[in-house]
């Protein structure tokens, strides 16, 4: 009853108070009687008598006011406008990405110039995989504060994931201009360069970074993969050795340190490596796709074929599986069907390793010496190609 006596008090009010403004009503309603209204209502009542200044009078308490008012919806919609934001980080740090978004658009909603709200939400969607609607709120948080380099940083990275190079290296060269002495800018850049396979580039900014912070173990990790792919093989060990001291739990590293056993020809020191990567990660497919790798290099090739397929079957769109399975069918005796695997491989990773001497052998295999030559110039300088050019070509 008591909730129904209040909105019964308020309607009356309203009622009495016709020809003043309800807002104004409402006000008084809140902090006085309906009494004391109607007594108020006569002491700011406008009439055509009275002085001058009597009317300026009231029409100043009238003004003031109705600022009251509007200054409260103000704060309160701030306050909600924050609340939302804060909600929003409590999700993006809790991996709910989705509702991240929902509660940094209604943030937005309140407020389209908050321009931490655009950023936040930029980060929630590339945790979700959409470089394109994490470049639109980049661009509007710079719209808004373009002297806030951390969100030309965040845009860097998404530029990175929508493919987007220049863009990526131009933005992340002004934010290294701006931190030079920043051991994760370097990081950044370190990322970008090894996504775009320029890891010459990569290296150099891996190293900056751990001349800055030596004790970044991500950055050795990092470093040793992309030393791994300059078959700098030794240095690669050393790097990754030193990384997973610290992140002993980074199943990349044991992946890579993996490779770099079976490249040096220790394929039982690989697999042992590649299991404690699986051991982490059993479904990644990455990690299966390498075991199988492994598995070729010591002739199991049924326990190869079995990793192989896991990993096509979680990731169809890896170029290295393909490689892969074209060894197995080479090694396996049928030269047609690795041939169609290794092409197939090579159209969708033309800098792969190895992809070009087992293509070489491949069409030998099947009588196609010209073709076979040709490919084999692309192998560079491993000494089983180079011993097919000598002897076939």
């Amino acid at each position: 009853m008591a909730e129904n006596f209040i909105w019964q008090q308020k309607r009356r009010i309203l009622f009495f108070g016709k020809g003043l403004s309800p807002l104004l009503v409402w006000f008084f309603s809140q902090y006085i009687s309906k009494k004391e209204v109607l007594k108020r209502m006569n002491i700011i009542k406008f009439t055509f008598s009275g002085s001058f200044f009597d009317k300026l009078l009231k029409f100043s308490i009238l003004i003031a006011v109705i600022a009251f008012i509007t200054s409260c919806g103000a704060e309160r919609k701030k306050n909600d406008r924050d609340r939302f934001f804060l909600l929003g980080n409590e999700a993006l740090k809790g991996n709910d990405n989705k509702e991240a978004i929902r509660l940094y658009t209604e943030a937005l909603a309140l407020d389209n110039d908050y321009a931490d709200a655009f950023n936040n939400r930029g980060i929630a969607h590339m945790k979700r995989g959409d470089a394109a609607s994490a470049l639109l709120d980049f661009n509007q948080a710079i719209l808004i504060d373009a002297e806030n380099l951390s969100y030309v940083w965040n845009r860097a990275e998404a530029y990175a994931g929508a493919n987007r190079y220049d863009k990526a290296i131009n933005d992340i060269t002004v934010v290294r201009k701006a931190f030079p002495d920043s051991a994760r800018v370097y990081f950044s850049e370190g990322v970008i360069h090894f996504q775009f396979k320029e890891y010459q580039q990569a290296e150099a900014a891996f190293t900056e970074s751990l001349m800055r912070d030596n004790s970044n173990g991500e950055a050795y990790i990092n470093r040793g993969t992309v030393r791994y792919y300059l078959n700098k093989l030794d240095s690669a060990q050393s790097d990754l050795e030193e990384g997973l001291l610290s992140h002993s739990e980074e199943g990349n590293a044991w992946n890579t340190l993996a490779m770099v056993a079976s490249a040096k020809g220790n394929n039982a020191k690989g697999l042992d490596l590649i299991n404690k990567a699986i051991d982490i990660s059993p479904n990644e497919a990455y990690f299966l796709n390498n075991r199988g790798y492994v598995y070729l290099q010591l002739d199991s090739l049924e326990k190869a074929v079995e990793d192989i397929d896991a990993s096509l079957l979680r990731d169809p769109q890896n170029a290295w599986a393909y490689r892969n399975k074209g060894i197995y069918y080479y090694k396996a005796g049928n030269f047609e069907e690795a041939l169609r695997l290794l092409t197939r491989a090579e159209s969708m990773d033309s800098q792969m390793t190895e992809v070009h001497l087992w293509l070489g052998k491949a069409y030998l295999a099947v009588g196609n010496k010209v073709k076979a030559c040709e490919v084999l110039s692309e192998a560079g300088p491993a000494p089983e190609a180079l011993k097919l050019i000598t002897d076939n070509c």
